[in-house]
């Protein structure tokens, strides 16, 4: 187990800043997180200590703990304590868009990709008709399984008409974000998408691919991308781990 007090040394919280004592707590322990002081699997300090380390109430850490659980990092077993989750995508479905890399980056996670195919082939109508083109137009398909701190999170294939990215298919993109790698080589902006939302379950290839169960859970995306000009872009197809993946939605009444 960790040294608490050397982890936490110089993370008091601040008794005169207007931010709750429980949030000011929550990001302290997400710092410990991200920075990997605290590993998938480590138990946190229980209550009495932590009220110890931070010198507020049992109220407040508790808050604090409800937090981080609602967010996926920790999670509270009854009579053993609170420990460090595994490491989950988090994903707003609404929002900005960012690519895969950088968004996992922000939360301090190790991200990559096993590029499974990167050529130009001939569009299926159900493709062509996502991209707006011909049956049979040539499109860029690139399928990748995602990678989070080594652990096979979500696969996406992503089609785009091959005239708006030529040499794109003998590009490196196994640690690149396509995003960056659009923006840098053809000074393209992916500026606005339209998403939807379903569910599968995995069938034998996909339990194999991600080392799960035939059956489990899978969220399907299904996104059509726009260029800053307006151009229908890209179409991109994923499917995200059932337990490995948390989508966010914010709804504001009218």
């Amino acid at each position: 187990m960790n040294s608490w007090d050397e982890s936490f040394s110089d993370t008091k919280i601040n008794f005169d800043s207007p931010i709750p004592y429980y949030i000011q707590i929550k990001e302290k322990i997400k710092e410990q997180i991200d920075s990997g002081s605290l590993k998938y699997g480590d138990q946190l300090p229980g209550e009495p200590v932590l009220c110890n380390l931070f010198a507020v109430s049992r109220t407040v850490i508790r808050q604090a703990l409800a937090e981080l659980e609602h967010e996926g990092l920790v999670a509270r077993k009854k009579g053993k304590g609170t420990f460090v989750s595994e490491p989950e995508s988090f994903e707003k479905l609404s929002g900005n868009l960012s690519g895969f890399y950088q968004h996992m980056k922000k939360r301090g996670h190790l991200a990559y990709s096993q590029i499974l195919k990167q050529e130009i082939v001939h569009a299926e109508k159900d493709i062509a008709s996502n991209l707006n083109i011909k049956p049979g137009s040539l499109v860029l398909q690139l399928d990748r399984l995602r990678y989070i701190d080594n652990e096979p999170i979500v696969l996406t294939s992503t089609y785009i008409p091959s005239h708006f990215v030529p040499g794109l298919e003998n590009m490196e993109l196994s640690r690149e974000s396509l995003y960056g790698v659009l923006e840098r080589e053809y000074g393209i902006v992916i500026s606005r998408a339209y998403r939807t939302i379903g569910a599968v379950v995995a069938n034998e290839y996909h339990a194999g691919l991600f080392k799960i169960k035939k059956g489990d859970p899978f969220i399907v995306i299904s996104q059509i991308e726009y260029s800053s000009d307006g151009t229908l872009f890209a179409y991109y197809h994923g499917l995200y781990r059932g337990d490995r993946n948390v989508f966010e939605v914010e709804m504001v009444r009218q």
